[in-house]
């Protein structure tokens, strides 16, 4: 089995290399960071370093992955800009939507037709509960996520027929580089080995869509039912 895991130089990307390491044959490790990609290397652990924002170096990569035979693409990748009630500048706006969405279509441009002619092949998304909720102060996040599920849904149903498997988790908040940069209070926040041991149990029973933690879920949805106008003075008290 081959494998792709991008940002899997720390965080949940590094939890989920050590799971396929176990199984696989081989697994390209895409980072920007080399040496924290390097101090991970092994027979089986290929680094790559490439910056997602970058996309016509992702589309290259892509090209080079055509005939590798590649598996499981798992994109783990992502940007959070701080939290702020203030609207963003068009350029961290960009590289947000870059390297958190655009990054996924380029780095699967050749992958999934090898997927196609093969009959197999697993794509993994690593969405957000973020995505369901439209905070206000984490506009960019919070929009590329929301349009990963979409993506993720279009994805699924397309390669359906080529017994292409599309996966698309959304978690909660979890303890890693991400997450410890936030001030705030961040409900249900989950260890990072309980959250990948749930991201790699969906992984493996194909879950079209999985979210967690179910509690954090289930107040979201009860919130996205909720008159408009009530919700948009609950979103509107975050700005205050």
């Amino acid at each position: 089995m081959n494998v792709i895991i991008t940002g899997a130089s720390r965080g949940i990307g590094k939890e989920l290399l050590k799971k396929y390491e176990k199984k696989a044959k081989k697994i390209y490790a895409i980072a920007r960071d080399i040496d924290k990609l390097n101090e991970l290397k092994s027979k089986k652990i290929i680094p790559i370093k490439l910056d997602l924002s970058e996309i016509e170096s992702v589309r290259e990569f892509s090209k080079q992955m055509q005939n590798e035979n590649i598996d499981i693409v798992i994109c783990n990748a992502a940007i959070s800009l701080p939290h702020t009630p203030n609207f963003t500048p068009f350029d961290e706006f960009k590289k947000t939507f870059d390297i958190n969405f655009l990054s996924i279509h380029a780095l699967l441009e050749y992958i999934i037709p090898s997927m196609q002619k093969r009959k197999s092949g697993k794509i993994v998304l690593i969405s957000s509960l973020a995505s369901l909720i439209a905070s206000p102060t984490s506009m960019p996040y919070s929009a590329t996520k929301r349009a990963l599920n979409s993506y993720a849904q279009s994805l699924r149903n397309m390669l359906a027929k080529d017994n292409i498997k599309v996966i698309n988790i959304l978690p909660g908040f979890i303890k890693t580089d991400m997450t410890a940069k936030n001030s705030f209070y961040m409900p249900f926040l989950m260890e990072l080995e309980d959250g990948v041991n749930r991201i790699y149990e969906a992984i493996e029973k194909e879950k079209k869509e999985y979210a967690f933690p179910k509690r954090f879920y289930y107040i979201i949805k009860l919130f996205n039912i909720l008159p408009l106008n009530l919700q948009d003075k609950l979103l509107q008290k975050i700005t205050n």
